[in-house]
């Protein structure tokens, strides 16, 4: 599941340093779980990774590793796509951003790129987009967030397009095309790829850098990465923004172990504690629940790009597209990091996954 197989990439470089290592922690056996399915049945773990098409899977406590796994030509220095993932990344990017006095979140999209001035999501605050409170429509039908947005993807040419087609070629010329769905920040959440996409093109309008030497220096090169990771580019070479980061699984662990200690890592204060609190306190949940499409993730909020829980544990997750996730659950001292290749991109197996990881969490507390 790497898009460096499939489209053009560009490095997000980690540096000349030596790789910071992930210790190891006492083993933890999954097996030990003992769950069992909606029929009473036993859910083994050879059961759950072959059902729900897992890749691969690490599981760190306390800082530690305590479970790592992968599957089929899985390794631990291949690269895969982290899809919707990505996006809580470049939401945590533009919140440090906007810490260190470079954006503002209450100005709008438009006041750092002109060229949306005409476009509807040229009027959403900065705020509105990392929350997905923008109201905007591609063509004549809203998106739906728990169906692949094809519009979006044929236009950055990530998806095949009809031979007819006429559409906007490359990221930007969609974002510039969006039409109005609605006041933005009234009713209910929306989750929209091109949300991001506009942030993306922000960051990298505000700061004259690409997002990829951001990501790599804010990020991969402090945290101390195994390896570059890869952010794929469209039809006309931009970055993908919303679902296009792809890395390994250690180094994303070591993002999320750094989000759980508030930002720290090896005594380094990579994103501010601010950004954490911030993004753990959650979004507007009335909102969320008034969603459609929140029924894989119920009784949380969406804050920053970051899917938030308000659960025991206080966790919140970065999720993608077939079953990519990185959660984070600070009052479990547990970080589960998930490569999947779910036929089903609607999210079928999100009730068990959650499930397995509580499951987990409670495991690792309990011992």
């Amino acid at each position: 599941m790497n898009g460096a197989s499939l489209h053009p990439t560009v490095r997000i470089l980690r540096g000349e340093d030596a790789a910071m290592p992930l210790p190891a922690g006492e083993p933890f056996d999954p097996e030990s779980l003992g769950l069992d399915d909606e029929c009473g049945d036993t859910l083994t773990v050879e059961r759950y990774f072959r059902e729900c098409r897992i890749d691969a899977m690490l599981i760190m406590h306390r800082g530690r590793i305590v479970y790592e796994r992968y599957l089929g030509e899985m390794q631990p220095n291949r690269l895969h796509s982290l899809f919707s993932s990505t996006k809580s990344l470049i939401g945590t990017l533009i919140a440090v951003l906007a810490h260190d006095g470079v954006l503002d979140l209450n100005a709008t999209a438009a006041t750092y790129v002109p060229e949306l001035a005409h476009s509807a999501l040229g009027s959403a605050t900065l705020q509105q987009l990392l929350d997905m409170r923008a109201n905007f429509r591609f063509g004549e039908q809203m998106h739906l967030g728990d169906r692949v947005q094809v519009d979006f993807h044929q236009a950055l040419g990530v998806l095949g397009r009809p031979a007819d087609y006429d559409g906007p070629d490359g990221a930007y010329a969609l974002l510039k095309s969006a039409k109005p769905a609605g006041e933005h920040g009234i009713g209910p959440f929306r989750y929209d790829n091109g949300s991001t996409e506009t942030l993306g093109w922000v960051a990298r309008r505000a700061t004259g850098r690409p997002l990829a030497q951001l990501l790599g220096e804010r990020f991969w090169e402090p945290l101390g990465a195994q390896q570059d990771a890869d952010l794929t580019l469209d039809c006309r070479k931009s970055e993908w923004a919303a679902a296009g980061m792809s890395t390994n699984l250690r180094d994303l662990a070591r993002f999320g172990d750094m989000m759980r200690l508030d930002g720290t890592w090896q005594g380094r204060q990579i994103v501010p504690r601010a950004v954490v609190s911030d993004i753990r306190r959650g979004g507007d949940r009335a909102a969320y629940a008034a969603s459609g499409s929140t029924f894989k993730r119920p009784g949380g909020s969406y804050r920053n790009q970051w899917w938030v829980h308000h659960d025991r544990y206080d966790s919140f997750s970065g999720n993608g597209h077939f079953g990519q996730c990185l959660w984070i659950a600070p009052k479990g001292e547990t970080v589960i990091a998930r490569f999947a290749s779910d036929p089903q991109p609607t999210g079928t197996f999100e009730a068990l996954h959650r499930r397995v990881g509580y499951a987990v969490i409670d495991a690792l507390q309990a011992r």
